[in-house]
């Protein structure tokens, strides 16, 4: 009974949040044409990309470093904050600030979200997610309609300033000197060796999920762009159980206490949001989305990304509860790699129906990787 009640405080944020940005981006969808809402999602690809390289300490080692306990937290926290602020300083003076104020946001949204939880504190993280979201969007309409599509960038990137008093409090007492510049190198040191293949792993798996963005605007464009972007947010409809469950069980996968019973019925559900992706997508998108030619078939084929990305959470997490960032580097590195391959090849050759193979086959062979990886070790 307490599993499903702190697993619905999470869901609580969770849904309630991304359903609140979900309506805004399917309302924006509605609004403006599949290339400038393609537009919209590779800008927002860019700064996702830099904030990748900015965070040493990613969600998932952040997460599993603050439930330990470990010095190394604040050491991590200081790196990123300051990679940060010299990519927004140097975006200021190029003239791609919304850009650089992403990066930024998106380094205290994930520190302030792994910091609640690793606490276990589901319910603020509810609150905070909530909070966050409504921010998104109601920022985001006042930055469209006065800067236009970059100010929805703007939008989004205040929006994750909710957590900078987190930062303050961890912070608050440390100065930045050389002696502690050298105090935090030492303790990233270390710890290095998970730091850095979970660090790497994340490096690929954003290139996988940001950088297959990126790549498909200079050979197919930004209109399909603008279909492959709206397909991606049903798909994060359907995996939103997923991604609720491995919140929840990171923390407590550390000390050895999750359910096989709700691994089981979570793969299960999956299974029925692949069906309801499939069935009901031909019958509300031309209704809604009438612009978005060539979308249907899309959602259809990446509806079943739900099984192998519902599996690739149990897995993830379990390898991380024991600080194994290697099998996750190397199956990164492979999903990343098929991802890439197959928009050049598959997509070239069928454009909107190869993307969308491809994102299945990316997801599908991370979860064979992951499976013969855990029998073997």
């Amino acid at each position: 009974m307490k599993i499903i009640k702190q697993i619905s405080t999470i869901g609580l944020g969770d849904i309630l949040g991304s359903g609140v940005a979900l309506l805004f981006w399917f309302y924006l969808a509605s609004i403006i044409d599949p290339a400038e809402y393609g537009h919209i999602h590779y800008m927002i690809s860019i700064g996702t990309i830099l904030s990748t390289f900015t965070l040493l300490g990613t969600g998932n080692t952040l997460i599993v470093y603050i439930a330990k306990n470990k010095d190394v937290v604040i050491a991590l926290l200081n790196f990123s904050l300051i990679v940060g602020g010299v990519i927004l300083i140097t975006s200021l003076l190029f003239n791609f600030f919304s850009i650089g104020l992403l990066v930024f946001g998106i380094i205290i949204f994930m520190y302030g979200m792994s910091r609640d939880l690793a606490k276990k504190d589901f319910k603020k993280y509810s609150i905070n997610i909530i909070l966050q979201k409504v921010s998104t969007v109601g920022l985001a309409f006042v930055g469209l309609h006065f800067f236009g599509i970059e100010g929805v960038i703007y939008g989004i990137a205040i929006s994750y300033f909710v957590y900078f008093r987190y930062i303050i409090q961890d912070v608050k007492d440390t100065k930045l000197s050389y002696n502690q510049l050298i105090i935090n190198f030492n303790e990233i040191k270390k710890n290095k060796n998970f730091i850095f293949t979970n660090y790497f792993f994340v490096i690929t798996q954003h290139i996988t999920t940001q950088a297959d963005k990126l790549l498909i605007v200079p050979i197919l464009g930004v209109a399909i762009l603008g279909n492959y972007s709206l397909a991606i947010q049903i798909v994060t409809i359907l995996t939103i159980l997923p991604s609720i469950i491995f919140k929840f069980i990171l923390p407590y996968n550390i000390e050895g206490k999750i359910s096989k019973t709700l691994k089981k019925y979570t793969i299960l559900l999956s299974f029925v949001f692949v069906f309801l992706g499939v069935v009901i997508s031909p019958i509300l998108i031309p209704i809604f989305f009438e612009k978005y030619t060539g979308v249907v078939e899309m959602i259809q084929i990446m509806s079943f990304s739900a099984i192998p990305i519902t599996i690739n959470q149990f897995y993830f997490a379990g390898f991380l509860s024991k600080e194994n960032g290697k099998i996750p580097l190397i199956g990164g590195i492979i999903s990343s790699s098929i991802m890439l391959s197959g928009i050049i090849f598959l997509g070239n050759i069928f454009e909107e129906r190869g993307i969308a193979i491809t994102h299945l086959l990316s997801f599908s062979s991370l979860t064979f990787f992951y499976y013969f990886s855990q029998r073997k070790y």
